[in-house]
């Protein structure tokens, strides 16, 4: 009998074979799905029709072009809000859409799968947009502060209190194993 393990490998295989090999045009566009609840204002689970239900049914797709602030935040609620506000709308919106269609679909950096939301002729990025509770992201790294009123807290994480989990760049290249870590202490008594 196969682990756990085992069976998510091959569950993952079978996501990446129906949606990266290549395929008819019709493919690109799903029309017709059912919406089943959404996380936040970017990530939305739906039902697809005429898909195996392995990969149709509570699908998670990721809204492309657009970022909004994560529900989660315990050290900000001003983010949390306006996290909150896009979650309802969106909930909102294609709760009450009679037609829903995915356009455009392909994978992201972090190998979810995105998609353009269009909900009774409308760009569901382009609403959110439009009401402030997203900005524009194309997969890069985040620039977006939600919650500027909060930089100066003592909760948020600064970037020099970040210490990166892979080795260091030397020339561009990851360096294994790193160089010893060199204590500023001891090199101003030298």
């Amino acid at each position: 009998m196969p682990s756990s393990h085992t069976k998510q490998y091959i569950i993952q295989l079978l996501l990446i074979l129906q949606f990266c090999l290549p395929c008819s045009a019709a493919a690109e566009s799903f029309t017709h799905v059912q919406f089943v609840k959404n996380h936040d204002g970017d990530s939305i689970t739906f039902n697809i029709p005429d898909t195996p239900a392995i990969v149709g049914k509570n699908a998670v797709i990721r809204l492309r072009g657009v970022d909004t602030p994560e529900i989660d935040r315990k050290n900000c609620t001003e983010e949390e809000e306006i996290a909150e506000n896009a979650k309802q709308l969106v909930y909102k919106l294609l709760t009450n859409a009679r037609t829903i269609n995915l356009h455009n679909i392909g994978r992201g950096k972090y190998f979810r799968i995105l998609a353009d939301v269009e909900f009774d002729g409308q760009d569901l990025a382009s609403v959110l947009l439009d009401k402030g509770f997203a900005v524009t992201y194309s997969g890069g790294r985040k620039s977006h502060n939600w919650c500027s009123k909060a930089e100066g807290n003592s909760t948020s994480t600064s970037k020099s209190n970040f210490r990166s989990v892979l080795p260091p760049k030397i020339s561009g290249v990851y360096v294994w194993p790193p160089p010893p870590i060199q204590n500023k202490k001891n090199d101003k008594k030298q």
